[in-house]
């Protein structure tokens, strides 16, 4: 419990935790099971695709190792998402563990790249 509420008020710090409408689009997941290297499904319900980035899709070339780098990232983690808009019957989502957002991991693992369509070049560096 205190990871999850440690993850949650460092979500409230970065959302602006005065915000009522943000803190309506929070979403704890704390059993995700990856998809690819891009998408999971939060405590096996909710699709989530992560905002701002592009991963290679399983069958790719680098399809499986950037779905495994995914899967250990979030090995055994609590996440705390933001939702910031739909996609494909998907939830799309600013994703972090703890302090550490998600989609920027992965870039920085290089098994994913920012998508400056969506992100506006927010992973690019």
């Amino acid at each position: 419990m205190p990871a999850r509420l440690a993850a949650l008020a460092a979500l409230l710090v970065i959302a602006g935790a005065g915000s009522v409408r943000a803190q309506e689009a929070l979403m704890i997941c704390t059993s995700p099971r990856i998809i690819d290297g891009d998408t999971f499904r939060c405590d096996s319900s909710l699709r989530i695709r992560l905002w701002g980035v592009d991963a290679p899709e399983r069958h790719e070339a680098q399809g499986p190792a950037s779905t495994r780098a995914l899967a250990e990232l979030m090995r055994d983690q609590t996440l705390v998402c933001q939702r910031k808009g739909a996609s494909y019957n998907r939830t799309v989502a600013q994703c972090w563990i703890g302090d550490r957002d998600v989609a920027a991991e992965m870039v920085r693992l290089g098994a994913a790249a920012d998508d400056p369509r969506y992100s506006r070049g927010h992973y690019a560096n």
